[in-house]
């Protein structure tokens, strides 16, 4: 943890989507900086008050709350979420995002952090490394409505004098995720005793990152002073193919079998190496958790609480 910081650096934050793997990582990143932290979600619990994002009248109402600052991670947040009622997708994704814009503008907030996907770039051609000036080519409706956010956030922004970053996250895992992860079915076949099961990605290239670095990156992008961009690419900084991270945990769990089917994943991105400096020059960004750290930390979590899969 780092010095404590004085009350004119000490922000009052909110956090949508608090309950969720990146939401809860951020919050309780933000605290242990000695940021105070309102973590929202949709339905209230211990940690979370509820708060739905896409009425008007809800965000309406944190007007006069203090807030210094927004970290938006609420969202349906993949291209798999929501796949067969895509009309969900742009109320909550664009919608509640210009919601929480103008909460932000009444408000007179300081930032606005938006949680992006790497989804905006759709596929891209080429050997990289990719910068975040690139065309940004969707092909899903939750990569265009990440795309169409990242523009309105930056336009709300540059009308109504706050500043605001988006962050573009690549994969993200770790022991919380609850949606569909391969890394996820693999550890949990291997801890089970079970052959891992995938039917499809063999050799397909994949830019994870875990979900401590991706809560770094957000409290980096709530507290740069000067930020030159509008928008970051964040990812773990490795590039591995399924059979690679297979292997991997093969490693790390002896005995540990798989069988993934070589055909390409149809729902994944085709993504060279992204670069991640501008990142770590503007915001101070080195992921700290290698993909064989972070592999190890989620057996020795299933192995603690159990698996999420039952077969993959």
């Amino acid at each position: 943890m780092s010095e404590p910081k004085s009350d004119a650096k000490r922000l009052r934050v909110l956090v949508t989507g608090a309950a969720g793997l990146i939401g809860k990582a951020a919050a309780h990143a933000l605290r242990r900086e000695g940021h105070l932290v309102l973590a929202t979600d949709r339905t209230t619990s211990a940690d979370c008050q509820a708060l739905d994002f896409t009425d008007r009248r809800a965000t309406d109402a944190l007007i006069d709350s203090g807030i210094d600052a927004i970290v938006h991670c609420g969202a349906i947040s993949g291209p798999a979420d929501a796949r067969n009622n895509p009309e969900l997708i742009a109320p909550v994704n664009v919608g509640g995002t210009m919601n929480l814009l103008e909460l932000g503008r009444r408000a007179g907030i300081r930032r606005f952090v938006y949680c992006s996907s790497t989804s905006v770039y759709g596929d891209i051609s080429g050997d990289g490394p990719v910068a975040e000036d690139v065309l940004l080519r969707p092909k899903s409706l939750y990569g265009a409505s990440k795309a169409a956010g990242e523009l309105v956030v930056a336009g709300y922004g540059q009308q109504f004098g706050f500043s605001t970053i988006a962050l573009r996250i690549s994969t993200v895992y770790g022991p919380d995720r609850r949606h569909f992860c391969a890394i996820r079915t693999l550890v949990d076949a291997a801890v089970q005793g079970r052959r891992g099961l995938l039917d499809h990605g063999l050799h397909d290239f994949r830019q994870y990152v875990h979900v401590g670095d991706a809560a770094a990156s957000i409290v980096l992008a709530l507290e740069a002073e000067r930020p030159l961009r509008s928008s970051y690419t964040i990812t773990g900084g490795e590039r591995r193919d399924l059979d690679s991270i297979a292997g991997l945990v093969s490693r790390l769990v002896p005995g540990f079998d798989y069988e993934i089917g070589e055909s390409t994943d149809p729902g994944e991105d085709r993504h060279p190496p992204f670069s991640i400096a501008a990142a770590e020059n503007d915001l101070g960004y080195v992921p700290r958790i290698s993909m064989e750290q972070g592999i190890a930390e989620l057996i020795a979590h299933v192995r603690a609480y159990g698996a999420i899969t039952e077969k993959a």
